[in-house]
């Protein structure tokens, strides 16, 4: 895990402070906190290394930007809406597929199962996974026994797949990193996975472009541990200051962070009679200390507490209770916190409607399939593709690559109204829906458009349908010779 370069000077921030560490192979020594000019520049003149304040000290700028002051805020809505993220990741299913040639195996000895058209359909939709899924001609199948499989279900003994997903949702949410440690074995083949805790890691930059992140530094107190770039995996967020660190929500959201703190704090002191007292006792005279300590330790204790709630006070000697009721400006400064919840919400792709009990079923499902759609489906796509480009290439298989399954559940009514257009049109045919159902073609009629008469080719004369002529009704016998008819038949059977 030693990083074998001869000298290099750079600046870093761990924990709540900045610090230079110089870095010197065979007995290399980090000094204390040194000169701040060099925060910024290489001690041997190379020029500046640009701003590296996203990792740099709490308050700077104005930013919540000292990780562990991020971590700290893990609590009130952040913990709410970074949570709920992080469940979601832990409920997501990550499978291993292969691109082979139709009717050719994949590998040799390694198991593996047909994709439905459907799931192939969307794995060549997406744009992270074109480098793997290259020719329409090939196959995709999913990989059910690998290595990687197995250190994605027991990833350590301290934490399964669900926990680890779980985790690194946490710690992207509150500081915009997340950092997995692979172990190797003799043979170089990772067989377990540790997540560092990003406020006690930090990169070493290099001077080459093509060697820009040297290595990484992982330091509690003071002990220090060096890894080489291929034994760490980093997930990160986009961050318009650094390219070599991801941006945390928190730094984004820092004003309203801090409000949300003081609303808290705030109302923790109205309830717990902190910020204003509930009443006051009037006196004519004025109070000695000693007079003063005895009507509050005897006030208090025979009306203090939740279970003496609603005694009668008699009060003499011209004693008046002034009730303190609470300001409406004081009232409007604790409902605040509806607009800064809702500007967290959306900072972590929450919508509101999620999380609040009075919204009915059917705003619900729409707005879980628009966060599914707009928050938890661009996270996946930002894992799987470092998987695939960081960790995946440690294994000798080169056509191998990892993809999570379809988060956005189906909008039914959507589906079933395209499919309707599509069949009416004659765009599809209904074999074609019916082999994404897995169900058997119908042989006679299922590969024939089924199109409306009313659909002609442009520019052509409709021809007008053939109308078997209507065929004359029969005449109506005269009503009055039947009843003539009628009658002489019941004169004569009366005469007879």
């Amino acid at each position: 895990m030693n990083i074998r370069i001869p000298r290099i000077q750079m600046p870093v921030s761990l924990g709540m402070s900045r610090e230079n560490i110089s870095i010197q192979w065979k007995g290399w020594q980090a000094p204390a906190i040194t000169d701040e000019s060099a925060w910024h520049t290489w001690d041997d003149g190379g020029g500046s290394m640009g701003n590296f304040w996203a990792w740099g000290e709490g308050g700077h700028r104005g930013f919540i930007t000292d990780t562990q002051m991020q971590i700290m805020y893990y609590k009130s809505w952040i913990y709410v809406f970074n949570n709920y993220n992080s469940r979601q990741m832990g409920r997501q299913k990550l499978r291993l597929y292969a691109e082979k040639q139709s009717g050719s195996p994949a590998y040799k000895n390694v198991l593996t199962q047909k994709v439905d058209p459907k799931k192939e359909k969307y794995l060549r939709k997406q744009p992270g996974l074109q480098k793997w899924v290259t020719k329409a001609e090939t196959e995709i199948v999913e990989v059910l026994e690998h290595p990687f499989l197995d250190i994605m279900r027991a990833v350590n003994p301290l934490l399964n797949s669900c926990l680890m997903w779980m985790l690194t949702e946490t710690f992207m949410g509150l500081t915009g990193n997340a950092f997995w440690w692979i172990r190797k074995n003799a043979l170089g083949v990772p067989y377990q996975i540790w997540l560092l805790e990003p406020q006690y890691v930090t990169p070493l930059i290099g001077k080459v472009i093509d060697e820009y992140i040297r290595g990484y530094i992982y330091r509690i107190g003071t002990n220090r541990l060096f890894f080489d770039i291929d034994e760490i995996i980093h997930f990160k967020y986009p961050n318009p200051h650094s390219q070599v660190l991801g941006f945390s929500p928190i730094i984004g959201l820092s004003d309203q962070v801090r409000i949300d703190e003081k609303i808290a704090k705030y109302s923790h002191g109205v309830f717990k009679n902190m910020a204003r007292p509930d009443g006051a006792l009037e006196y004519e005279e004025e109070l000695d200390q000693k007079q003063f300590n005895r009507i509050k330790r005897e006030w208090q204790s025979v009306y203090g507490g939740v279970e003496e709630t609603g005694k009668v006070a008699i009060l003499h000697g011209g004693t008046k209770y002034k009730q303190i009721s609470m300001k409406p400006k004081d009232l409007d400064y604790l409902k605040g916190g509806e607009a800064i919840k809702e500007i967290l919400a959306n900072g972590y792709g929450v919508p509101i409607a999620l999380i609040s009990p009075q919204v009915n079923k059917a705003n619900q499902d729409t707005s879980y399939l628009q966060y599914m759609r707009d928050t938890v489906s661009p996270k996946l796509s930002l894992f799987q593709q470092t998987i695939n480009e960081k960790l995946l290439i440690m294994y000798p298989e080169t056509k191998i690559f990892a993809a999570f399954d379809d988060c956005v559940p189906d909008d039914k009514a959507f589906d079933l109204k395209e499919k309707e257009s599509n069949l009416k049109t004659g765009y599809s045919v209904i074999n074609e829906y019916r082999k994404e159902d897995g169900k058997e073609p119908h042989t006679e009629w299922g590969d024939k458009p089924i199109m409306l008469s009313s659909m002609v080719e442009l520019g052509s004369q409709p021809v007008e349908p053939k109308i078997p002529p209507i065929p004359k009704p029969k005449p109506k016998p005269e009503e009055g010779k039947d009843l003539d008819k009628l009658a002489d038949k019941i004169v004569d059977k009366l005469l007879s």
